[in-house]
């Protein structure tokens, strides 16, 4: 057959597409969220929705309506029918003594249109309806952005925008490398705001009208002269922000928690540099799931983190105000209730003068699983340890955690494969702590041994032992960074910890409550003179529940006179 021939057969093929379908796993998980604080025997809903084994959200969600409830720390169960899954809300705050309401916010991550999944538009909705989020903001690399995506990111912000409903603000991020001053958020109160990137990597020029702002110096000079209300957050991600170059009038927090991991080190800067700022989270999510971000299985090593933010109302003039007078604080993504004062009433975020001697701090937290200890701080000092009631019976749980990162910047993964071996005692169950990837499995193998793959990227990961006795036997650990072996009559609530170098590399062994421990904690904790000293003296509250999660509040700003500034 000459060529013509062969080719005849050819001349009316039509060539489909393929069409790939992605669905969500069966469900495994039923999430409920109601509001954090509500007034007595007010009306209200809870807003519920059902997740796979990789968070994936199965289905649409629904809302529960109830007609309130009396002053008290609530806690709603809630099931469905068809799945016969149970579970039971965050803490509501019932009391009708102020005036201050606590949202949840998530304002920073990604969509396809930059280094995502998922448009604009989905980001969004999907903070509203699936994140159960009150505000949110999408925050796209600079470099990836054009004049008409940015004309586009403020358009979609301001559609979604609903006071009392679902607050959020336009925005993008300024991505340059550490070198040149590192990632920053940037938020306007208000549309029109210009866009300063870092650099035009991926947009010509011509799809680029703003000129670039190649170091932070020149970001900070370019936002400090515009006519409007504008807002920089330093965080860690891709590239991590040098808080050695720092704008106070701009910068009023800094991010503690994202997908990436957690990053207390950046605070170890801040108050090291003399800064005042509050303490927040959010996902920085690539995935398109503000408000319910998992790590999945990628280089992401967290469950995105949230902000609590302390205002009268939800609006965006309240909303920032709340950030600029740090009246906010960081979760790992779990709606814990914190509330931190004086005992005065001066609330977080405040900058008091103190001639005294002492002050007192009080705190209440509203856990949304048993609290295993509240740290009082001055910077990065522990000056007390608060921790519900123990019952006369030694327990017989332990906490293994592993955490940390190797560097600052990228590469930042570290692995923590291993395994850990009973002698002298028996398993009877465990738990898992953020082992999120279904990739990286913690399996028994018996009743006497586990065994783990698992990585850090700045935050922790672990597992929660039931031992057969308390205090029979010994434990030995063996991990690709540290292994070590303990009597377990010699473990108790400090437990042993190991650091193993990179940034806060360390595994810690420590002796847990009896299960079902409390999830409410109140207390008020005297500072004495020794534990405050001449200048700032940053005082806050760092939370750590059993299952990992963890809270930080913003500090109160204790000075003397003589060091006001």
């Amino acid at each position: 057959m000459g060529a013509e021939g062969s080719r005849r057969p050819f001349r009316n093929l039509r060539v489909r597409a393929a069409v790939l379908k992605i669905v969500a796993g069966t469900p495994t998980k039923l999430v409920a969220v109601a509001p954090s604080t509500v007034k007595p025997h007010r009306k209200f809903d809870v807003r519920a929705k059902l997740e796979d084994a990789w968070g994936n959200p199965v289905g649409k969600p629904w809302e529960v309506a109830f007609d309130g409830f009396a002053a008290g720390v609530h806690r709603i169960p809630i099931s469905h029918d068809e799945t016969s899954l149970t579970t039971e809300t965050n803490p509501v705050v019932v009391t009708d003594q102020r005036n201050q309401r606590l949202f949840w916010a998530d304002l920073h991550g990604q969509s396809e249109e930059t280094i995502g999944t998922n448009t604009i538009e989905e980001y969004f909705r999907f903070g509203r309806d699936y994140g159960f989020l009150d505000a949110c903001a999408h925050q796209g690399n600079d470099f990836q952005i054009t004049d008409e995506f940015w004309s586009e990111i403020q358009s979609t912000t301001k559609r979604f925008n609903r006071p009392s409903r679902y607050v959020t603000f336009p925005g993008w991020e300024w991505s340059g490398n550490t070198g040149l001053g590192g990632d920053r958020n940037v938020l306007f109160l208000e549309d029109g705001g210009p866009i300063h990137r870092s650099s035009r990597a991926l947009v010509d020029a011509s799809q680029s009208r703003d000129d670039c702002c190649e170091d932070v110096e020149s970001l900070f000079d370019r936002m400090n002269g515009l006519n409007q209300d504008v807002m920089l957050v330093p965080h860690v991600g891709g590239r991590f922000a040098d808080l050695e170059r720092h704008s106070s009038n701009l910068e009023p927090n800094v991010e503690v928690h994202s997908a990436w991991g957690t990053f207390e080190w950046m605070l170890e800067d801040a108050f090291r540099l003399g800064y005042r700022v509050g303490i927040i989270a959010n996902s920085d999510g690539h995935k398109g799931r503000p408000g319910a971000s998992y790590p999945g299985a990628s280089t992401f090593g967290s469950y995105g983190g949230l902000t609590g933010i302390v205002t009268s109302k939800l609006d965006r003039q309240h909303v920032w105000d709340a950030y600029q007078a740090r009246r906010v604080y960081a979760t790992t993504g779990a709606r814990i209730v914190l509330d931190v004062a004086l005992g005065d009433g001066t609330p977080m975020g405040a900058i008091v003068d103190w001639a005294g001697d002492s002050a007192t701090l009080r705190f209440s937290v509203h856990g949304t699983a048993p609290i295993e200890r509240v740290e009082i701080r001055n910077g990065m000092r522990v000056i007390a340890v608060e921790r519900p009631p123990i019952r006369r019976t030694i327990p017989k749980r332990l906490k293994l955690l592993w955490q940390g990162a190797e560097v600052r910047g990228r590469g930042r993964q570290v692995r923590w494969d291993g395994q850990l071996k009973l002698s002298g005692n028996r398993l009877r169950r465990f738990h898992t702590v953020n082992f999120h990837n279904l990739e990286q499995p913690c399996t028994r193998i018996d009743d006497r041994t586990l065994t783990w793959s698992s990585l850090t990227t700045g935050g922790v990961a672990g597992v929660v032992l039931e031992l057969a006795t308390a205090n029979d036997g010994e434990i030995s650990v063996s991990t690709t960074q540290k292994s070590f072996r303990a009597k377990l009559a010699k473990i108790d609530d400090e437990g042993r910890s190991f650091e193993v170098g990179g940034v806060g590399k360390r595994i810690s062994l420590c002796r847990l409550r009896e299960t079902g421990g409390a999830r409410d904690l109140t207390g008020t904790v005297s500072l004495t003179q020794d534990q405050l000293g001449d200048g700032d003296n940053p005082i806050y509250v760092h939370v750590v529940q059993e299952d990992g999660h963890m809270a930080w509040s913003s500090p109160i700003y204790l000075l003397k006179k003589s060091a006001a500034r």
